[in-house]
């Protein structure tokens, strides 16, 4: 009987910590807000002007990287906070993704070593809907 008491408990707090890290990842992706385009902040790299832009859901989609003249697309994903982006032509490549502040992130890895991107702003401004 105590077994079955243990049991159930161990249950309840495995079923609660699951939801919570599940709830917590859920508020990491949204607050990384990683769809859109970045820009390498003044800097950072070697000089040349990069961007890269992220498309489809919070975890996963496609991406065009641009520098100077040169594109590179391919599809992305995040595990963790390891960023894999697998382009067309080419091998994957694995970052570590930081999020410095809301719109600041860090990469680091192959070809991205210790870059800061900042968000780029748009021309588009979001209205709330009438109730």
């Amino acid at each position: 009987m105590i077994y079955l008491a243990i049991l159930a408990i161990g249950l309840l707090v495995g079923i609660g910590w699951m939801r919570a890290t599940k709830r917590a990842r859920s508020e990491w992706l949204r607050q990384l807000n990683l769809v859109g385009r970045w820009e390498r902040a003044p800097g950072s790299g070697n000089g040349v002007a990069r961007s890269i832009t992220f498309k489809g859901a919070l975890a996963r989609g496609e991406y065009l990287a641009k520098e100077g003249d040169a594109e590179e697309r391919g599809t992305w994903r995040l595990q963790g906070h390891t960023l894999t982006l697998e382009p067309e032509q080419g091998q994957p490549a694995a970052f570590d993704l930081r999020l410095f502040a809301s719109g600041k992130i860090g990469l680091d890895g192959p070809g991205r070593e210790r870059e800061t991107y900042l968000r780029a702003s748009d021309n588009v401004i979001r209205l709330r809907a009438r109730r």
